[in-house]
């Protein structure tokens, strides 16, 4: 039930920002899957499965054990960011250590010139103040939650959206702002 619960909040946190940013719909292919667990192999509740595995592409930066990261240099909104990414069969970057953060800073600063500020998956749309990833994670569980300097600021009005600065902390933005932004696959 309470997973019900979850899923629909988090559904319907999605819907209502697409319909507040007025974007093109885009469809969002959601899979219910089950997962084994124990050593039973019964299986447990039923969950979204967005991000099937993915085969390694050329065009990403691969780190062994963390992942593959491509940094988009053309600036769009955070959400024509997200779909992007899971269109290349990946997600926005989540940061979960600071070994995959000093990664994601080399493919930042890999471009000449560089960009300040790159988005990631994360947001705080559906409660201010509670930064959570794209997998509804907060960031301490994520496992990095370092912001830069005085961050985060609201400091032009709404700032929803998460990026991260080329110095390595994290940064919250407007999310109708363009930005360039860091794509992320799963390790392999």
């Amino acid at each position: 039930m309470a997973f019900r619960i979850i899923a629909i909040q988090t559904l319907l946190c999605l819907v209502s920002y697409n319909l507040a940013e007025k974007l093109s719909a885009q469809p969002i292919v959601l899979a219910l899957a089950r997962r084994a667990t124990g050593a039973t192999g019964n299986a447990d509740s039923t969950y979204l499965l967005r991000n099937p595995q993915v085969t390694r592409r050329d065009d990403y930066t691969y780190f062994p054990g963390i992942g593959g990261y491509k940094l988009h240099s053309k600036a769009v909104s955070w959400n024509q960011a997200r779909f992007i990414c899971e269109e290349e069969g990946g997600h926005l970057a989540i940061i979960n250590s600071w070994a995959e953060r000093d990664a994601v800073v080399t493919v930042l600063k890999a471009t000449n010139p560089h960009p300040d500020y790159v988005s990631l998956g994360f947001h705080d749309l559906c409660r201010e103040g509670h930064h959570i990833t794209i997998h509804e994670e907060t960031l301490a569980n994520a496992g990095f939650d370092e912001w830069a300097k005085g961050e985060p600021n609201n400091k032009y009005g709404s700032e929803n959206c998460g990026s991260l600065h080329s110095s390595g902390g994290l940064n919250d933005h407007r999310c109708e702002e363009s930005l360039p932004f860091m794509c992320e696959h799963p390790i392999h």
